[in-house]
């Protein structure tokens, strides 16, 4: 029997599902409250090429993506930088979100499914603890599933029945509050490092988040990030010193918008009766970066997978969506959740200290991609010199330590979520994760 589907938003998880679940015979309809021409953000953010053949979906029009630019991470201080190994061609891109948007609704289309712009939805429709349908300006209108790809402050997972232990807003040290900017790039100007057009500073003025100064084409791309909130006044002195680091920034704004990123692990539990969280709307994002395309996209086609051509949309079946999800990339992303906040929290001067002598740039190799050449080692003087200076810096190395044992132990306990749908064991289970990120009760 044909289900009928309705996604929230068109964003990549959704998509990516409502695409396999049309080919798989159910009936989808995409409702998206922007407009088709400004759905999505009008910039570029790295992701893997083959996440496409991963989901099984032909690669965008060669207009919607490019190589990906070379990357070089600064200390707070500004005195030491590591520049970031070379890809081999194409094997990371840099896609225009925007037009990515564009490849998507044209994906959903060819599949026979139905697209709703300009069309925001207002709430659910909940009968006896189930999501039973949506509620729109145009009325009420049910659905045999509805999935949640309206993004980090989605309203939706708010109006659940609190026993599903779905959270219903990220904690405030879970949020990236940015401003993203476009400048026109100063004539003849250079970037912080010759030959190499992206820069991030990380705890930058020694604040509790990252900045970036990017030269894309003609223009500069500024993020500047901060947990806690950023004011107007912030962003001023931040772009102030980007620019005093980097000639290419002029004062030619082009464009600038505040967003917020969601920067912590997954949520605990993102399914009910009737209901599935994908993407941003189920903290699907690389705590440390807040880049959630691919794994939005993975995440999309493990809902889809697992519904396949059934008609089961109890949070009991949705529920093997949702602990592969866990098992497979949620256990990483809590692993780097407890670090990122760790680090985020470290004195700027230790982090001065690691780019000026602990991590060399012949280190950074070790994480290269390219298999063209042999794999270099690290040799035996330099992991004795690197422990020797460790251990004479107790005030770092001992709390890292501390930090990456609570790490693992996130980890292990995301990798243990439950296998079968119990809502008390899924409770208990929940709140123990919760803790461990540090982000409190999951409702």
């Amino acid at each position: 029997m044909r289900a009928k589907i309705a996604v929230v938003g068109l964003g990549q998880g959704g998509a990516c599902a409502a695409i396999r679940l049309l080919k798989a015979g159910h009936s989808v309809t995409v409702f998206e409250k922007q407009p088709r021409d400004s759905t999505g953000y009008d910039w570029e953010d790295d992701i893997r090429a083959d996440v496409f053949s991963l989901c099984d979906l032909p690669m965008p029009a060669d207009d919607a993506y490019e190589q990906k630019r070379k990357w070089l991470f600064v200390s707070p201080d500004w005195q030491h930088s590591l520049p970031v190994p070379p890809l081999p061609p194409m094997e990371e891109i840099s896609v225009h979100r925007r037009r990515l948007c564009e490849y998507f609704a044209e994906q959903i289309e060819a599949a026979g499914g139905t697209l709703k712009f300009q069309t925001p939805v207002s709430g659910l429709l909940i009968e006896d603890e189930k999501v039973i349908g949506i509620k729109t300006d145009a009325g009420e209108e049910r659905f045999d599933l509805v999935i949640d790809a309206s993004g980090m402050r989605s309203p939706f997972r708010g109006q659940l029945p609190k026993k599903f232990c779905v959270q219903a807003q990220p904690e405030e040290n879970g949020v990236l509050y940015g401003y993203r900017a476009f400048f026109k790039s100063a004539e003849g100007a250079e970037t912080f490092e010759k030959g190499i057009e992206c820069t991030m500073s990380l705890k930058h003025m020694g604040k509790a988040g990252i900045s970036w100064c990017n030269l894309v084409d003609d223009r500069v791309d500024v993020l500047i990030g901060r947990l806690g909130g950023l004011d107007d006044d912030e962003i001023a002195e931040a772009i102030e010193d980007l620019r005093t680091h980097n000639a290419v920034l002029s004062r030619e704004l082009k464009f600038g918008q505040r967003v917020q990123i969601c920067l912590r692990g997954t949520i605990p539990v993102g399914v009910a009766d009737g209901y599935a969280a994908v993407g941003d709307s189920a903290f699907q994002t690389m705590p440390l970066m807040g880049s959630g395309i691919e794994s939005s996209m993975k995440a999309g086609k493990i809902l889809a997978d697992v519904i396949g051509d059934g008609n089961d949309f109890s949070a009991a079946a949705l529920w093997q969506y949702w602990a592969r999800w866990t098992r497979e990339f949620g256990a990483d992303f809590a692993f780097i959740d407890v670090l990122k906040r760790w680090a985020l929290n470290v004195d700027p001067k230790q982090i001065d200290w690691v780019f000026g002598g602990l991590i060399e740039k012949s280190d950074l190799a070790l994480i290269s991609t390219d298999t063209s050449g042999a794999k270099p080692k690290i040799p035996a003087k330099s992991v004795f010199k690197k422990l020797w200076l460790l251990l004479g810096r107790p005030s770092l190395t001992f709390p890292a330590i501390g930090c990456v044992a609570r790490a693992l132990k996130a980890k292990r306990i995301a990798a243990h979520i439950p296998q079968k749908y119990d809502e008390k064991k899924i409770a208990k289970w929940a709140k123990k994760y919760s803790r461990r990120l540090g982000a409190g009760s999951p409702e």
